[in-house]
């Protein structure tokens, strides 16, 4: 619902200004996030997790950087393209994001390289498939792919790392927020002035709640993706969030259809098929494999204190 949310904004209301949206969308995750852990805090006595110096220079402005300009990007691409065909380029981002895991030294099972691959072939048949297709809407579209990933392998470092204690998903997506929503302010500024504003100035009181509205509507789900988005890379990593991710695509693909009468090929269809045989088949890989890891710690657990045992034994 991300990107119909963010597309109707877009064509209902004429409302042609990226960079201002995803400043509202930083903005907003912040408060709601630091209202949780506010909230938190007076419920359990415990202090809000600070960063240290290094986390905040070397992790979590990183992140922000990545991430403002992923979602800026993406805001673009709409701009350019169909809801469809974004949403489908959108997930090659598993393949960069395998690459970024691997060269930040992660662990990463090479056999899942196989429905990867897949994902990735998807991707191309549908784009060979798109009737409007637009060269800077597909260059958009990737480069929000490749920040996208480098964005959740430096999470995914950052949780499952020395700090994975420290910083919650919400703290966390409430520490990025800030200079995430700078940077975008700062963007939007050079590239869009005061344009935003003077639209508003010009749209009559009706036209300018429906646009609120949808704005507010945008900046929901942005909240609500971005802590969930945390969440599941916590748990499933970089690579098997981005990739999980990608089961919404049918309704935001029918959603495209629906609300903007936009059209779906049949080579298009054929690639979001294999799309999502891909994701399935990654899945289904990612849940064996960490259930075979589970029983070799048990065992090895299970080895060391009979082992344990023995020696107490003949003491």
């Amino acid at each position: 619902t991300m990107k119909l949310a963010v597309k109707y904004v877009f064509v209902t209301y004429g409302f042609g200004f990226p960079k201002f949206v995803t400043v509202l969308h930083f903005v907003c995750g912040g408060i709601v996030c630091l209202a949780i852990n506010m909230r938190g805090r007076a419920q359990t006595g415990v202090a809000i997790a600070v960063p240290t110096a290094t986390e905040l220079f070397f992790m979590i402005t990183p992140i922000a950087m990545a991430a403002s300009v992923s979602i800026a990007a993406n805001n673009m691409a709409l701009s350019f393209s169909t809801v469809a065909f974004t949403e489908i380029i959108g997930a090659t981002t598993c393949l960069f994001t395998v690459a970024m895991v691997v060269l930040m030294g992660m662990p990463f099972d090479k056999w899942l390289l196989l429905p990867t691959c897949a994902v990735a072939m998807g991707c191309g048949l549908s784009t060979a498939g798109e009737v409007n297709f637009s060269l800077l809407g597909m260059v958009l579209c990737f480069a929000s792919n490749a920040f996208r990933a480098l964005k959740v392998s430096l999470q995914q470092k950052l949780m499952t790392g020395e700090s994975k204690d420290k910083f919650d998903p919400c703290t966390l997506l409430m520490w990025i927020s800030v200079p995430s929503a700078i940077v975008m302010a700062l963007a939007s500024a050079l590239s869009e002035g005061a344009a935003p504003f003077q639209s508003m100035a010009e749209m009559d009181s009706d036209a300018l709640l429906g646009l609120w509205g949808a704005i507010g509507i945008s900046c929901l789900n942005a909240v609500i993706l971005n802590i969930a988005q945390l969440y599941v890379t916590k748990d499933l990593g970089a690579v098997g969030g981005q990739l999980v991710a990608q089961a919404k695509a049918v309704l935001t693909v029918l959603g495209g259809m629906a609300l903007f009468g936009e059209s779906v090929t049949n080579l298009e269809l054929v690639g979001f098929a294999e799309v999502l045989v891909g994701v399935y088949v990654f899945s289904s890989m990612e849940a064996r494999t960490k259930q075979q890891k589970e029983l070799e710690k048990a065992k090895l657990k299970a080895e060391q204190m009979i082992a344990g045992g023995s020696h107490g034994g003949k003491a």
